[in-house]
């Protein structure tokens, strides 16, 4: 009888087994979606105090005080054209913070109605003029200031009349109107005096 070799590899199947789930990390897997539970109810829980509520409506009450005090200081003069009854509650503001009350600057709304420059005598001219107000509250005088000219319109001098020097009121009344007339003295170093302009502004 004659012996044949067989040379043709075996398959070997192993199975390998899972590993062991440690008892401990069971463990924890199973109380995981319990404990989150927990912590998200103790949050609803904590939120929902009536004391931590009411701290919080303070807070928020507290914000909205600081914030209408702020407003309150910043606008002042203007609330207080508005509405004379506030003045004496903002000048009581006022006082620790060391502000004052002033009229309300808005130079858009006041116009030169109408002027006039003549010459006087020697180097003294007369200059009249009317300023209106188109607001309806009480503006702050402004001041003026006065540009003499030559034929060319070009400026020989300048001259700034502030409100006392024009023996002007602080205020000028809502849709109110003001007129004045003063002495300037002018010398121009022999220069001619052809024309003027006149421009109200806030110093």
């Amino acid at each position: 009888m004659e012996l044949v070799k067989d040379d043709s590899h075996a398959a070997i199947l192993q199975a390998r087994p899972r590993p062991a789930i440690d008892d401990d990390e069971a463990n924890n897997q199973a109380s995981d979606p319990e404990v989150s539970f927990v912590v998200a109810a103790r949050r609803k829980a904590f939120w929902r105090k009536p004391v931590l509520r009411m701290v919080l409506w303070l807070g928020f009450i507290v914000s909205l005080l600081g914030l209408a005090l702020q407003i309150a200081v910043q606008e002042r003069d203007r609330i207080a054209a508005l509405d004379v009854r506030t003045r004496p509650w903002l000048v009581k503001l006022c006082e620790p913070l060391r502000c004052e009350l002033a009229p309300v600057r808005q130079i858009a709304d006041v116009v030169i109605d109408s002027s006039s420059f003549n010459k006087a005598r020697g180097d003294s001219y007369q200059l009249a003029l009317t300023m209106k107000s188109t607001a309806t509250i009480p503006l702050a005088m402004p001041a003026v200031e006065l540009t003499l000219t030559d034929a060319q319109d070009q400026a020989v001098l300048r001259r700034v009349l502030l409100p006392t020097d024009m023996a002007a009121p602080a205020e000028l009344p809502a849709k109110g109107e003001w007129g004045t007339s003063v002495s300037v003295l002018v010398t121009t170093g022999g220069a001619r005096v052809a024309g003027y302009r006149l421009l109200a502004f806030y110093p």
